[in-house]
């Protein structure tokens, strides 16, 4: 019998599949609990997310869908308008409050909890008067519909404000403005009760978590005493950048934090650069264990997001653009391993045009996404990414076993447990090697390869594994295999 679990509908795409619907479970700070894996779908408009989850993200095994921001924000068809707040009112570019309920209810219905982007460091940039996209009228520093007055504001540099220029002095990152963005002064009571107003709404209405924006810019001491005052027990994940006087180490008290670092070796390890190596995650030392990150228990390890896939200068993360498969391998790395939770991206084509937004109509509103078209890529249906997702749930928090450096230093096998085995073949050629794995013995569906939505056939390769646990395959250039077992 192929050891293999029920499939979802899968979307079959150039290279690069055993998917279950599970229940949801909280992701906490059990980073490899099952079903925690989150989808961030980049600008997708709320009934498309709703539709999604049904569709798709439920049967195929994720346990969350990142969502941008849902507060007002200003006019414009840039993708950082979303993060320009003018009030907390629950009407954006995606959808007004009633539909973004009614998304927040479909998924969970689904088995899908919803994480909201929420920017609680600042409000808007530019210094003229506006109309936010709601209606509300504001101007920098002056938010009516909220409301915040000029003195909720921080000015660091005494009566006028100053951007952020110095990472290594702490009060410069918390209290000057990031890139001109209005910075609130977080510590007035006034304004934290107007931030947990807004976030015990979205609590109200279903949502799961939070991914804090830009929390490197605000006190963690004080994002504690907001965290504290919210309703019940929200996952809690926070855009901390390493590096400078403001570090993650200083927030993992309040929550997951995303491990920039993570992504960033998975970068140059896919890509050969910075003498990093693929095998080098995995051994002599796992990453993770001494590599300068937080603790697994508390790390968010992201597969790219909006900000990184658009930086030239300086960049963190590999992007759809980088050669040799590394994009798609990297992702089955990060849902492979057993490092902190995974987060997958899913944006669109933006040619160059870091500012352009997601397709949307005259009225401003963002289209509703029809997977691999309009240029939405949707990676999160990519046959091997969204088959890694029910290997993640599967193998838990497993500790890595049998791990095999092949004939380069870019050719890693291992295995988590006794469920699952993975062989990631980052090289020019072709990978041939008798594995020994921990799997119970049987016929196993290589899920990389796997688009056949019948349960019970697999399209891609089988592979015996042996009463001692070995088996003998060969791994194409830039390819990948994978085995799971539901029977450990």
């Amino acid at each position: 019998m192929i050891a293999r679990f029920t499939h979802s509908l899968l979307v079959s795409i150039p290279f690069l599949s055993c998917i279950a619907a599970g229940s949801i479970a909280r992701i906490g700070r059990s980073p490899q609990k099952a079903n925690n894996a989150i989808v961030q779908l980049f600008e997708w408009p709320w009934d498309s997310v709703a539709s999604e989850c049904t569709d798709f993200l439920g049967p195929a095994g994720y346990g969350f869908a990142q969502v941008s921001p849902a507060s007002e924000h200003i006019q414009g068809d840039q993708w950082w308008t979303d993060y320009q707040v003018v009030s907390y009112i629950l009407s954006s570019k995606r959808g007004n409050r009633t539909q973004f309920e009614n998304m927040v209810s479909t998924c969970s219905n689904a088995g899908v909890g919803i994480i909201v982007d929420v920017v609680t460091n600042h409000m808007t940039g530019a210094e003229e008067a506006g109309t936010g996209f709601a209606g509300s009228q504001y101007s920098k520093y002056n938010y009516p519909a909220v409301p915040y007055t000029e003195s909720q504001f921080h000015y660091c540099a005494g009566t006028v404000a100053a951007d952020v220029t110095d990472y290594n002095n702490v009060t410069n990152v918390r209290y000057c403005e990031l890139v001109g963005l209005s910075d609130l002064a977080q510590e007035q009571p006034d304004v934290q009760n107007s931030i947990v107003a807004y976030l015990n709404d979205l609590l109200s209405l279903g949502v799961a978590g939070f991914r804090v924006d830009a929390a490197k810019h605000m006190e963690p001491t004080v994002l504690s005493t907001i965290f504290s005052k919210l309703d019940g027990s929200p996952y809690i994940t926070q855009e901390v950048s390493a590096g400078g006087a403001s570090d993650p180490s200083q927030y993992v008290s309040n929550g997951d934090v995303i491990a920039f670092g993570a992504t960033a070796y998975a970068m140059n390890s896919f890509a050969g650069t910075a003498n990093a190596t693929v095998s080098n995650m995995v051994t002599p030392v796992p990453m993770g264990t001494a590599w300068d990150l937080v603790d697994s228990g508390v790390g968010n390890y992201i597969m790219a997001n909006q900000d990184t896939e658009r930086t030239t200068t300086n960049p963190t993360s590999l992007n759809s653009t980088s050669p040799n498969n590394s994009y798609t391998l990297a992702a089955i790395f990060m849902l492979g391993f057993n490092y902190g939770t995974p987060t997958v991206y899913s944006g669109y084509n933006f040619s160059g045009n870091f500012d352009v937004g997601a397709p949307q109509d005259s009225e401003g509103y963002t289209n509703s996404v029809t997977c691999f078209s309009n240029g939405f890529r949707c990676e999160h249906r990519w046959i091997a990414i969204a088959n890694m997702v029910q290997f993640h749930n599967v193998v838990g928090s497993a500790d890595l076993t049998n791990v095999l450096v092949g004939d380069t230093a870019q050719q890693v096998a291992f295995g988590r447990g006794s469920s699952g085995f993975l062989v990631i073949n980052n090289d020019a050629t072709t990978w041939t090697a008798t594995f020994t794995t921990s799997l119970p013995s049987g016929t196993y569906c290589d899920i990389i390869h796997d688009t056949n939505a019948d349960p019970t056939t697999c399209s891609g390769t089988t592979y015996d594994v042996s009463s001692t646990g070995t088996f003998t395959a060969s791994i194409g250039q830039y390819d990948a295999l994978a085995l799971y077992s539901t029977s450990s």
